[in-house]
């Protein structure tokens, strides 16, 4: 209860204009997750598309999203958050809508390239502009916690949404979904102001090759980066090696929904707490290393609780999604007293774009390890993320612990 007061109270005192960016969590993730756990399905399935077809439409999507963060990022701080925000959600809009409606592979790429790319604009620059909004560290942990909490209400309700909307036709969920993102649009357009107050644009005669070598030269950054990326790696194992060895087990379908209605679950009623719990008690530094390593060792219930497979993966599930509200929404609210002034979408694009290759390998070494379909996991993966979590954790303490305390009272 005290949680929910200081949440309220913290809510009251954002600006308008990152309550609605607080928001946009909500519905971003209710549009994206309406359409995309169906995707495959419909292109394997509704349109027969070989399955290295269907694997080159959603493999666009990726690239074209993680692959130009960076991009994405600049060119907010080149243009304005406000604007990029408002055509990152206008194409992902139109992507959407084509996205459902397309029937051959040309159309089907150039949906998921727009899909992607929208994604790569808005994303760093909303995270830079509700940075922006922020009057100091604590008012960012609390704004950057409600927006985990709404992106993890939105994960929950958007496959039941699009549940219902797929059996009627995918085209039709595509529509609707393309319908959120219009009317985010709108709202962006007529809400947001044209900049947040506190951003400076990047100096015009500097370089786009200038202000990436100035990231790429800022050692604490790539530390705290490549440190935060294990969150990518142990997170999108949800979407590898946890199926796989539910796949193995016999329990496809049922427990794979559970794990991920758990971990929404546990985002949407706890993420407030724990983020009290962090101002309070813990400290950022603490909440970051407990976070990730808690999460590298919720791989460790696979093997030692070989015997009883379901209950392990469900408590794999929770304390995977623990750490993750723990540790997820500090890297993005810390992540400015890294920022040279005026490129902070830059560097939001570019935290994101390592994610995203940090994941991608992830994803390749262990697939490789995961053996034939239908074959248990060998141990040796589930030992090896216990491993990069507790590792990427430590480390991330100790670079935040030794830092000087910062001036708006974040240490």
């Amino acid at each position: 209860m005290a949680a929910l007061k200081a949440s309220l109270h913290g809510w009251r005192e954002l600006s308008p204009a990152a309550r609605l960016l607080v928001a946009n969590g909500l519905a971003f993730n209710l549009g994206f997750y309406m359409m995309m756990p169906y995707l495959a399905q419909h292109l394997g399935g509704t349109l027969g598309l070989a399955g290295w077809a269907a694997g080159l439409v959603m493999g666009m999507r990726v690239f074209s999203q993680q692959g130009l963060f960076l991009l994405g990022g600049t060119l907010g701080d080149r243009i304005g958050y406000r604007p990029a925000i408002v055509w990152g959600c206008l194409i992902r809009s139109l992507g959407f809508a084509l996205l459902g409606w397309a029937e051959h592979l040309p159309l089907l790429l150039l949906a998921a390239f727009l899909t992607g790319f929208a994604g790569a604009l808005f994303t760093p620059c909303a995270q830079a502009y509700l940075a922006a909004e922020c009057r100091d560290g604590t008012q960012r942990q609390q704004a950057f916690a409600l927006h985990n909490l709404a992106s993890e209400a939105g994960m929950l309700l958007g496959p039941l949404a699009g549940m219902l909307l797929t059996r009627l036709d995918y085209a039709v969920t595509g529509v609707v979904s393309g319908g959120v993102f219009l009317l985010l649009t709108w709202l962006q357009w007529r809400m947001l102001p044209p900049q947040p107050a506190p951003a400076r644009p990047a100096p015009a005669s500097a370089s786009v090759t200038a202000q990436w070598r100035t990231i790429v030269h800022n050692r604490p950054f790539l530390r705290f980066s490549l440190c935060a990326s294990a969150y990518s790696l142990l997170f999108h194992q949800l979407y590898l090696a946890v199926p796989a060895f539910i796949h193995s087990q016999h329990h496809a379908t049922g427990l794979l929904g559970s794990v991920f209605t758990v971990t929404a679950l546990i985002g949407v009623t706890l993420q407030l707490p724990a983020t009290q719990l962090v101002q309070r008690r813990l400290g950022v530094a603490r909440a970051m290393g407990l976070g990730l390593g808690l999460m590298g060792c919720s791989y460790l219930a696979i093997p030692w609780l070989a015997a009883w497979p379901v209950p392990a993966t469900l408590l794999l599930a929770c304390c995977l999604s623990l750490g993750s509200i723990l540790c997820y929404p500090l890297f993005s609210a810390h992540l400015p007293h890294y920022a040279t002034p005026g490129q902070m979408g830059s560097y939001y694009g570019f935290y994101a774009s390592l994610g995203g290759v940090v994941a991608l390998l992830g994803n390749v070494l262990i697939g490789s390890l995961l053996g034939p379909a239908g074959s248990t996991p060998p141990v040796v993966i589930w030992y090896t993320l216990a491993a990069c979590g507790v590792a990427a954790g430590w480390q991330l303490y100790r670079q935040l612990a030794s830092a000087p305390a910062h001036p708006d009272g974040e240490g």
